[in-house]
């Protein structure tokens, strides 16, 4: 009688279905538009949305917390079970963290007040300028940090460096050309006010996950995204951006 209980609870419980991440992790994201950002108390944008039906997907608690990005990026630094979007894969970070994606390109340079008559030709030539406006802990700041520049002046908000390069605090301004684009017409109604003078190089956003992750959950959630490009589904979100 016991060996036939044991075999019908162990049928049972192959029937049952189980979520494709066992694992539940506190989720953070930041105000990074046009890939992640709050619109009318919403978060909304192309990595916002890719991972929205990622978690679906996974069976994973809709559980997306919105936190500057120097706080989140401490977290996942420093606690298990964490996971953060969208951040530039760089070899500074690769072994700080475990990786899924990519989820969207991402292409820096470097914007300045429209009419300075500055001209960067290199990214040597921006060595010259007296201060470079960066977003304090972004993969961006850390590049130039990276290439010797000594001349950055960050911010823990980048909305503050479109009026640093507006009121002339600042004589560039490095960013995401389609996030500087996107914050400038926030701030100031559009983006007329600033030119683009340099073109640094094209990065990859990613998933980060906590570095204590294991692989095979990490695997499980690249299966996903990877159905996700092939089924279609992530071409008709980035159209929508695009």
């Amino acid at each position: 009688m016991k060996a036939w209980l044991i075999k019908l609870v162990a049928l049972l419980c192959c029937l049952i279905p189980v979520s494709v991440s066992a694992q539940t992790f506190s989720i953070m994201t930041e105000e990074y538009p046009p890939f992640n950002y709050t619109e009318e108390g919403k978060l909304t944008g192309l990595s916002s949305e890719v991972m929205a039906e990622l978690i679906k997907r996974m069976g994973h608690p809709d559980n997306i917390k919105v936190l500057p990005w120097a706080r989140a990026y401490n977290f996942i630094q420093n606690k298990e079970g964490m996971i953060l979007f969208s951040m530039t894969r760089t070899e500074q970070r690769e072994s700080l963290f475990k990786w899924v994606g990519p989820v969207a390109i991402n292409k820096w340079v470097f914007f300045a007040k429209k009419g300075s008559g500055i001209q960067v030709a290199s990214l040597d030539d921006a060595r010259n300028v007296k201060k470079i406006g960066a977003y304090k802990d972004d993969a961006a700041e850390q590049f130039l940090k990276n290439e010797g520049f000594t001349n950055i002046e960050s911010v823990v908000d980048d909305l503050s460096n479109v009026k640093k390069l507006a009121a002339g605090r600042i004589d560039l301004w490095i960013v995401g050309e389609l996030q500087g684009i996107f914050k400038a017409k926030s701030v100031a109604g559009d983006a007329a006010a600033f030119e683009k003078v340099f073109d640094i190089k094209e990065t990859q956003l990613y998933i980060a996950f906590s570095k204590t992750t294991p692989d095979s959950v990490i695997a499980k959630w690249q299966a996903e995204l990877d159905k996700m490009k092939a089924d279609g589904t992530y071409d008709a979100i980035l159209k929508k951006y695009m």
